[in-house]
């Protein structure tokens, strides 16, 4: 395990959001459903001899909840400081690095590359994963979850609650620099020859309000919702949760940015 980001602009905001949003919330290391749905879908297009690269890995929770089901070739990388710390003692090999900067320093090619709620904080992610695709294997899958642009309810949040953006900076400033939609996915993947496995909603998180009537309400809310988030998960589901996989297509070099028309 090596761990030495240069202290970048983006790294220094990481690492202080970070720091504050676990000191506000030390239960961040449990594994919440949006994780829980991505795990189940590693576990679904994977085996334990996979070798799987978690993008983003924060303290490692999806990768060691798989090393305790006997899955051995494990590898993490991330921006954060904190995330330095928390392999020691694992199989989990670690790599502290920006992979929009940085090339990843590990030779194998990956069966399952996972981004758990981390696309949505890269400058282009299509070129983060044009860039990744050389390091995965023939049909290698790329697991995700992104924030849903899309969902109902930021229409209202954005026209009256501008500072509680579930699209931006709600319940901790993260740093969202890109909004994805189903559509938007959608796209990239056809701009990468991705194959589209699977493209769905999952239910809603409650980690903003903890008791209470506040409480009560958003868990009252997420259950009305769940049937019609089923239906119609580009509209109702605030995440987006998805299988892509590498095709043996060729791509062209142009295809590493989206140009945006």
């Amino acid at each position: 395990m090596k761990g030495n980001v240069k202290a970048s602009t983006k790294k220094q905001f990481v690492d202080r959001q970070v720091a504050e949003f676990t000191a506000k919330d030390p239960g961040t290391g449990e594994l919440i459903k949006k994780h829980l749905t991505v795990l189940d879908m590693v576990r679904e297009y994977s085996h334990p001899n996979s070798y799987v690269l978690d993008v983003g890995c924060s303290n490692g929770k999806i990768l060691k909840s798989l090393s305790k089901v006997g899955y051995q070739h494990l590898y993490a990388v991330d921006i954060q400081d904190k995330s330095v710390s928390a392999f020691r003692g694992t199989n989990i090999h670690f790599r502290a690095l920006d992979v929009e900067q940085e090339r990843l320093p590990f030779k194998a090619k990956f069966d399952v590359i996972i981004f758990s709620d981390v696309l949505e904080h890269f400058f282009s992610p299509q070129t983060v994963l044009y860039d990744l695709l050389p390091s995965l294997s023939p049909h290698g899958k790329i697991i995700f979850s992104v924030p849903n642009s899309g969902w109902f309810v930021n229409g209202p949040l954005l026209t009256f609650f501008p500072a509680k953006l579930f699209v931006s900076t709600a319940f901790g400033p993260w740093g969202h620099t890109y909004h994805f939609t189903f559509f938007q996915v959608q796209k990239l993947a056809s701009n990468l020859k991705l194959k589209i496995r699977e493209l769905t909603g999952g239910p809603l998180d409650n980690y903003a309000f903890k008791t209470g009537l506040k409480k009560l309400g958003f868990d009252l809310f997420a259950a009305a919702s769940f049937p019609l988030l089923r239906k119609w998960p580009n509209i109702f589901s605030a995440h987006i949760f998805g299988v892509l996989e590498k095709s043996n297509k060729k791509l062209n070099a142009k295809a590493r940015f989206d140009v945006g028309v």
